[in-house]
């Protein structure tokens, strides 16, 4: 064989060869479910708080042995809020405006006993209760920490209606530069998918996704994605000082991805006391939002 053959026949491999390289460098790895956990707030005594959601909202206390954090969920154990008390850093929210972020909960017709006693129990309500385009009732309240939580009577609810109490989590909002790109960025490197939104098309009464939200495929919280001309408030937090919380068997893997999408990842990743892996990133507009691979789970 010629030397001159000898290079024909290996430069016919290597352009046979282009589209699988091609393929195996663009085809996007299969990680497993990625499901909301928890949304962290720091509060100036996270006992105090966590008993004023249960005796007002109708929330329940998640037992664990963790002295650091009380944890605070649905009786459906959709999702749960994690309060901590780290002195020292951002522990009220009252400067925050509701469009920066905000916590909602879809309690049907249950709504106005909650708000009720909300309001009674230290509660402040934020603006007027008010109908949106789809017909919802809506009513803002701040908790004693200036924590807004929306409250929604749905007149189609996203999610089926709670089982066990009369209210449960809905979505979390927050306000960010580009909603739909956000939306997309999440779907594509987080796994996560857009089943609804907010809007109704006026002539074809069918949902647009002007204001997306993204949810997990369990349909268990959602994200409300907003971009209004407030500041980014959750944009830059701490971790330490409120952040979102997923569950993945593979927070590495998933990781990966999110920074090869532009997020950016804070530190290294760590094993916690109680054997949690636990990677903390920022997506691209300074979201904070935490991974976690937990050794025994907490919201089951």
């Amino acid at each position: 064989m010629t030397m001159k053959n000898l290079i024909f026949i290996k430069l016919s491999i290597f352009l046979l060869l282009i589209p699988l390289i091609t393929f195996s460098q663009n085809k996007k790895e299969d990680l497993s479910e990625v499901r909301f956990e928890h949304l962290r707030i720091n509060v100036l005594d996270k006992e105090v708080t966590a008993k004023w959601y249960v005796e007002n909202v109708g929330l329940e206390i998640i037992p664990t042995s963790d002295k650091r954090y009380v944890y605070v969920a649905d009786k459906d154990h959709n999702f749960m809020l994690e309060l901590s008390s780290i002195p020292d850093i951002k522990n009220t929210y009252h400067n925050i405006d509701i469009n920066g972020f905000h916590l909602a909960f879809e309690g049907h017709k249950s709504i106005k006993g909650i708000s009720e006693k909300m309001l009674a129990n230290g509660g402040v309500q934020d603006g007027k209760l008010y109908t949106n385009k789809n017909g919802d009732y809506v009513m803002n309240v701040r908790d004693p920490n200036g924590f807004t939580s929306q409250l929604i009577h749905r007149v189609n609810p996203f999610f089926g209606h709670p089982v066990k109490s009369p209210i449960r989590f809905e979505h979390f909002a927050f306000n960010t530069p580009d909603q739909i790109r956000a939306a997309l960025w999440y779907v594509e490197f987080m796994n996560l998918i857009i089943p609804w939104s907010k809007d109704i098309d006026k002539t074809t009464f069918e949902r647009n996704y002007r204001v997306p939200y993204v949810g997990d495929a369990e349909n268990n919280m959602s994200l409300e994605l907003y971009s209004k001309n407030v500041e980014c408030s959750l944009s830059n937090q701490s971790h330490e000082v409120v952040h979102v919380a997923y569950l993945t068997e593979e927070p590495e893997k998933l990781a990966k991805r999110m920074v090869y999408g532009g997020a950016t990842k804070v530190g290294e990743t760590h094993i916690d006391e109680d054997g949690d892996i636990i990677i903390d990133i920022y997506d691209p507009n300074n979201m904070p939002i935490r991974l976690i691979k937990r050794k025994s789970q907490i919201l089951n």
